[in-house]
């Protein structure tokens, strides 16, 4: 039987990572954080369960519910992430061909837009936002503070990709 998720369709992933990339503050964003906000971006009731810090807590309200189909709330989202890592790698690689990606801070982990302009077209549907799209961008824009790494950071907090053996 074949079933068909917007989390395993790379040019789907291209348009979420590019709709990130659009609505976040920073110039540049390391390559897992993005990737966490992809995962968010693609499964938003899984926002519940991160481990808010006390500054952020308004965040934590928004998204403390419990989804209204048990079918959306998923067992293993570890495993999720990294079966998502094939998608999210060739979407970003896609970018890059585009020339919308800086190929050479991909090499470092680094990913940040360039100067060559998007389509008004593909603009106008970055913008049209569901609430839950909003609420996302909400938590993006909140969790920039945030390191990525150590025991206070984005990795840990979201318990999505491994932080013990990162060098930083």
């Amino acid at each position: 039987m074949l079933v068909y998720h917007p989390a395993f369709d790379i040019y789907n992933c291209v348009f979420r990572m590019l709709q990130l990339l659009t609505h976040m503050k920073q110039s540049e964003v390391e390559l897992d954080r993005l990737r966490i906000w992809d995962f968010y971006s693609t499964f938003p009731n899984e926002a519940r369960k991160i481990s808010y810090p006390n500054s952020l807590s308004e965040l934590k309200t928004i998204f403390k519910k419990k989804p209204e189909n048990p079918y959306e709330d998923l067992i293993d989202p570890k495993r999720i992430i990294e079966r998502m890592k094939p998608y999210q790698m060739s979407a970003l690689k896609c970018l890059i061909s585009y020339g919308l990606i800086d190929s050479k801070l991909f090499g470092k982990n680094i990913i940040r837009r360039t100067q060559k302009e998007i389509p008004i077209e593909l603009l106008d549907r970055f913008n049209d936002l569901t609430v839950e799209k909003e609420n996302i961008i909400k938590l993006i824009v909140g969790f920039n503070e945030l390191p990525l790494y150590g025991k206070a950071g984005l990795k840990f907090r979201t318990g999505l990709i491994e932080y013990k053996y990162d060098q930083r």
